[in-house]
């Protein structure tokens, strides 16, 4: 403590009531203007990009949601998602409830596409009901995912 005063209650941890002067501190007018100047001043880049649907219905970025989202209705559990290195595929392992494996191979592709995607089920992909049922609720699970409000980081959407 310098000088006999009350230290810092920030580093102190000791709160001296509601007249400290270091715990309260309510800002007139002029400070909250020169406040909120500094805070935008800070901003890189434009700032008039607000989130909206994908421009073509889908966003790659949505591929973990859209399977676990779709996985849900069938019972079956994401293990893991794993992109190539330049992100151009992904593939997602799933399990049944019953232990049926499932494979979700989604690649990119141009616009307006986006992506296109295959599925197999079962250990000799004898589950080719499940497969194209996966399949179809994955498609419309990207497209509800695509219709929210986001960001796309693509260069192609």
């Amino acid at each position: 403590m310098r000088g006999g005063g009350k230290p810092n209650p920030a580093s102190s941890n000791i709160s001296y009531g509601p007249d400290d002067q270091f715990a309260n501190r309510i800002l007139d007018r002029s400070e909250r203007r020169e406040v909120i100047a500094n805070l935008q001043s800070a901003v890189v880049g434009p700032t008039d990009d607000p989130a909206r649907p994908a421009r073509f219905g889908v966003r790659w970025e949505d591929v973990r949601s859209a399977a676990v989202a779709a996985g849900a209705k069938f019972e079956l559990a994401v293990l893991s998602v794993e992109a190539d290195p330049d992100d151009s595929s992904k593939t997602v392992e799933l399990v049944s409830i019953r232990e049926v494996p499932v494979s979700l191979l989604v690649r990119r592709a141009p616009a307006p596409e986006i992506y296109t995607a295959t599925v197999t089920a079962g250990l000799f992909e004898e589950h080719a009901e499940l497969a194209a049922d996966f399949l179809d609720a994955f498609n419309v699970s990207m497209r509800t995912f695509g219709a929210k409000p986001g960001w796309t980081g693509l260069k192609n959407e």
